[in-house]
């Protein structure tokens, strides 16, 4: 997994930047919602090999793991007590709904972030959940290729 994300950074956090319109200068995961202890897994593996300062965010108990929507305060990141802008990388490990990482995504916003970018190293795609199809179809023929850029689709 984290060979795959420094091929992607490699590759790619050139078009992340131009879309977003600055570099990032923080990274944050999108938090365990299943009370796990201690660091998220991503960022002990990612560590402090991107660099840039780390965003901690604590997880509303409200939501559980099951929950599969958009929840405008299912996430509080705390934000650096300095003034400069912050332009937030988000990991994902995995992207099943895109409902959690979508929540940090806003709360980020909310909390000052000017800009949130997200990347995701893995995608669960349920085969019986009726949105996933059009994704399923959508990648049935091309091969997995690590030089096309998801933010040029």
């Amino acid at each position: 997994m984290l060979a795959l994300l420094l091929l992607f950074l490699r590759d790619h956090l050139a078009c992340v930047t131009v879309r977003t319109g600055a570099f990032p200068t923080h990274v944050i995961t999108v938090p365990s919602t299943r009370s796990r202890a201690g660091a998220h897994p991503l960022a002990d593996l990612v560590g402090d090999r991107l660099r840039l300062p780390w965003i901690t965010s604590t997880v509303n108990p409200s939501y559980g793991p099951e929950d599969h929507d958009f929840h405008a305060d299912w996430f509080t990141p705390f934000m650096p007590a300095s003034r400069a802008p912050v332009h937030a990388l988000i990991l994902e490990d995995t992207w099943t709904t895109g409902a959690r990482t979508q929540s940090l995504a806003h709360a980020l916003k909310v909390a000052g972030a000017t800009t949130v970018a997200a990347v995701a190293l893995g995608r669960h795609v349920d085969p019986n959940y009726a949105p996933a199809r059009q994704l399923l179809n959508a990648i049935a023929s091309p091969v997995f290729d690590t030089t096309r850029c998801a933010a040029e689709d």
